[in-house]
């Protein structure tokens, strides 16, 4: 899973392709119930990626149990 976090924005950016993102998204939510979140939208910056927006705290190990 090739996926690209900016720990350092605010609010924390999340990059990759839509199909991974949209399986983060449910690992967060079925076992952190972690719903503080954008939808995913295509990336502006890189076409051929998707992003989407963390609004609340996130445990970088949570991301890591996917990857």
């Amino acid at each position: 899973m090739a996926i690209r976090i900016a720990w350092d924005r605010t609010p924390v950016s999340v990059h990759g392709n839509k199909d991974e993102l949209q399986l983060l998204l449910n690992h967060l939510r079925d076992n952190h119930d972690f719903r503080k979140h954008s939808i995913i939208m295509p990336d502006r910056e890189n076409d051929d990626e998707a992003v989407f927006f963390l609004y609340g705290p996130c445990d970088p190990r949570w991301i890591a149990e996917v990857m």
